[in-house]
């Protein structure tokens, strides 16, 4: 499984979540989030911030963007796996995706913490 920190490139898909847009987009390129259909990042963006404020660690929740006639469905399950505090008394948690679409799959692990404002970036660190 790949460690990343997939989503603080994710303009496209994240950009809803205050999410810092530090990597080069090009890391996107050949990725199956990078295929979810911009009518649906919205409620994908609604899913994983849900996840990241009320899912209990383990506790697996599965989000599946529309069908379009040019490509399948993309599901995505996002755990959360670990959370901390930081010294500021920040929350974070360590989020794992596992991506399919069709029979490809990718895996993802990265960390998002909350900020001040109630919203969710994913961390630099």
């Amino acid at each position: 499984m790949r460690i990343a920190r997939f989503f603080a490139g994710s303009a496209l898909v994240l950009s809803g979540l205050t999410v810092a847009h530090a990597a080069a987009p090009v890391f996107l390129n050949q990725t199956i989030i990078n295929n979810i259909p911009k009518a649906d990042r919205p409620q994908f963006q609604a899913a994983v911030a849900d996840v990241l404020e009320q899912s209990a660690e383990g506790q697996t929740t599965t989000w599946t963007s529309t069908a379009t006639r040019r490509q399948p469905a993309i599901a995505v399950r996002l755990t959360p796996i670990q959370t901390t505090y930081t010294d500021t008394s920040r929350r974070c948690r360590l989020l794992e995706a596992q991506v399919s679409q069709g029979a490809g799959k990718e895996g993802w692990t990265f960390w998002f913490c909350q900020q001040p404002s109630g919203g969710w970036r994913a961390s630099s660190n």
